[in-house]
């Protein structure tokens, strides 16, 4: 049972909230408490081992009293991704990604809780912030969007792909805001035209041009003149207008219905779907010709699943926005269940859940896990959205100098020691045996009983 945390005392904020400048292999992201969003490099001293907890001495102190003085190690190896964490004995315990567990090994975007403090490992550094017009995330996002200020302003087309929700018609609008283009942007869902009027939607018709053609229309095409056109699901376009939208491409014109002559038209051109073009290629379902013409370049839109330590901010920026009132304490578990489930529907569904929470509990002061939708219930000892497997046993060969340092550092409690040198407890007390060395002598003098 994790005991509650002392909300105004989360961390040193004078060691964890300034600005990260130097270079770091990993960060751990706070998702709890008044400093979330903020990193907390790891950095390795030469014994690659560092000690996290409560107490003053701690390599990475944490103020919290649900966490343990010493509650765990963090130990990095050159020869293996990602770094080890090891649980020390703590009263509330490590979970990773949703599991109780004594030792894992982590990697990017995995969950960690010590007692009541969330976090998220990454491996790069950046605040949540505006990525780009109307964007929000942090560095993973950012590195997604990285080439939209070079090509923005060109009149290179972009092929965006992502998941349903995961922001392509947001990313469209920035494109075309950055672009400086003096005209509309114009979307349309490919997938929703009408089999039969697709060509008049697109390139326009005149007057009569076909049984119920009552007044004439310039097509979405000429409304997006001298601005930007998306083209959602663009391979959902039949075959043969696929044809005429790639001649359209070519000439920059196009044939309105029931005209004689070709209108030019002055568009740039944004193509988004939740598969690759090139797949569609394969299955004969887009042409070859049209998406060489369309790949100027690609962008990769991430899941809220691979971008982990946005989700909390991007919850808290909604609710925010849709609580005039103020913003609600989180308990920790909310936290931890909010950014381990998976999310299907991305940020659309992040907006969802917010607008339900600020409806249904928007008198409560702190919300709990109870108040979330059933799905994202975790049962932490079964698997996990994210499951991590514990730590196998470790290769590391100790000596028996360091063992007996680590025992004289614990008071002689074997686990701890084992831990700290990541090890296991049967290796250390395999050496003790060995080498004859009685427990005893490193326990301290005990209390004479009364």
């Amino acid at each position: 049972m994790v005991e509650k945390s002392d909300p105004a005392s989360t961390t040193d904020a004078k060691d964890s909230s300034a600005e990260v400048t130097s270079p770091t292999e990993f960060a751990l992201i706070w998702l709890t408490g008044a400093l979330a969003g903020t990193a907390l490099p790891l950095t390795w001293t030469d014994s690659e081992q560092l000690t996290i907890g409560r107490d003053a001495e701690c390599a990475i102190h944490l103020a919290n009293t649900d966490v343990s003085r010493r509650h765990a190690t963090l130990r990095r190896s050159s020869s293996e991704p990602g770094f080890l964490i090891a649980d020390l004995a703590s009263r509330n315990g490590t979970r990773v990604n949703g599991r109780l567990l004594h030792s894992a090994r982590l990697r990017e975007n995995d969950v960690v809780r010590l007692g009541g403090c969330v976090f998220v490992v990454s491996d790069a550094l950046g605040s949540f912030s505006e990525v780009a017009p109307g964007l929000y995330g942090s560095a993973s996002l950012k590195r997604a969007l990285a080439p939209l200020q070079s090509v923005a302003k060109s009149d290179l087309p972009i092929v965006l792909e992502g998941e349903t929700g995961t922001g392509k018609e947001l990313v469209a609008r920035a494109i075309h805001t950055l672009s400086g283009r003096p005209g509309k942007l114009v979307a349309i869902n490919c997938a929703a035209l009408p089999q039969g009027l697709a060509e008049a939607e697109l390139f326009g018709y005149r007057r009569g041009a076909f049984t119920g053609a009552e007044r004439a229309s310039p097509g979405f095409f000429r409304a997006a003149e001298g601005g930007t056109l998306l083209l959602d699901e663009a391979s959902d376009l039949p075959l043969v207008l696929q044809a005429k939208l790639l001649r359209a491409l070519e000439q920059k014109a196009v044939q309105p219905l029931g005209e004689a002559l070709p209108v030019p038209v002055d568009v740039r051109i944004v193509v988004a779907g939740q598969s690759s073009l090139f797949e569609a290629v394969k299955r004969q379902q887009f042409r070859a010709d049209l998406l060489a013409r369309l790949n100027g370049i690609t962008l990769q839109l991430p899941p809220l699943r691979e971008r982990r330590p946005d989700i909390l901010l991007l919850f808290s920026h909604f609710l925010r926005e849709l609580r005039p009132g103020g913003m609600p304490r989180l308990e920790p578990e909310f936290v931890e269940r909010l950014v381990l489930y998976d999310w299907p529907f991305n940020v659309r569904e992040v907006l969802q859940l917010a607008r339900r929470l600020a409806v249904v509990q928007g008198a409560e002061s702190v919300l709990r896990a109870q108040h979330l939708p059933r799905e994202m219930s975790l049962d932490a000892e079964s698997n996990s959205p994210n499951p991590v497997e514990p730590e196998a046993p470790s290769p590391v060969a100790i000596d028996l100098a360091s063992l007996l340092a680590a025992l004289r550092t614990t008071g002689g409690n074997v686990t701890r020691a084992a831990a700290q040198l990541g090890v296991t407890r049967q290796r250390a007390y395999r050496l003790l045996e060995e080498q004859s060395v009685d427990l005893a002598t490193l326990s301290g003098p005990r209390r004479s009983k009364r």
